[in-house]
């Protein structure tokens, strides 16, 4: 298998108003980690409030990752970006 060419994508902060995280969960002990979106909050307690509102109300985990301190590679440009 040939392995995909990929550059770093350049992001620039995504709130004016507190930090962004990025948001994984886990329906069952058995299944995977699914990446199911964002949410803006000044601390990581405080996201995951907002989180488990939007997106793990029937998780069995919640993953918050703080979005600037996570990098994103892709093969191809996103939205017409140059990387």
């Amino acid at each position: 298998m040939d392995s995909a060419d990929r550059t770093r994508v350049r992001d620039a902060p995504r709130s004016a108003t507190g930090r962004e995280w990025e948001v994984f969960v886990r329906e069952d002990a058995d299944g995977p980690l699914k990446h199911v979106g964002s949410v803006t909050a000044g601390d990581a307690d405080a996201a995951h409030d907002r989180a488990s509102d939007l997106f793990g109300w029937a998780a069995r985990d919640v993953w918050l990752c703080p979005a600037d301190e996570t990098r994103r590679y892709t093969a191809h440009t996103l939205g017409g970006e140059t990387a």
